[in-house]
């Protein structure tokens, strides 16, 4: 079996949750904070239904910076309802889905990948 099918395999696994995670977040609720230091609900529940889409970045992308210097910063699509929310997680997880069927196992297994913070390397290893 191909590497790529066991990722799909576990993605559709994922996506259950997730799609039930996000099936509760409360609409109109998006500038709430579960804790003074995070986030807003509205950029986490975003994040996390946009995650599947991250594939592309780790399978096409020989690195990504996440807070690139003097570049732009990472930011969410806003959401008023529930129900953009969720078409967001069906895109993304409809792209993540495209690029691991058209990846192969040479690509994952033998090439590397990068992730920067303002230029400095996090992490490198095999996608």
């Amino acid at each position: 079996m191909k590497i790529a099918e066991l990722l799909l395999t576990e993605l559709d696994q994922e996506a259950v949750g997730i799609r039930k995670t996000l099936q509760n977040v409360p609409e109109g609720k998006n500038d709430w904070k579960p804790h003074e230091k995070s986030m807003p609900l509205g950029n986490l529940a975003t994040i996390v239904a946009t995650i599947p889409a991250w594939l592309d970045m780790v399978v096409n992308m020989d690195e990504i910076d996440i807070n690139p210097p003097g570049g732009p910063k990472f930011k969410t699509q806003p959401w008023k309802t529930r129900n953009e929310l969720l078409e967001q997680f069906e895109n993304s997880l409809k792209k993540g889905r495209e690029v691991l069927q058209k990846t192969t196992d040479d690509r994952l297994l033998n090439t590397k990948w990068r992730m920067l913070y303002a230029g400095k390397l996090m992490m490198e290893q095999t996608r």
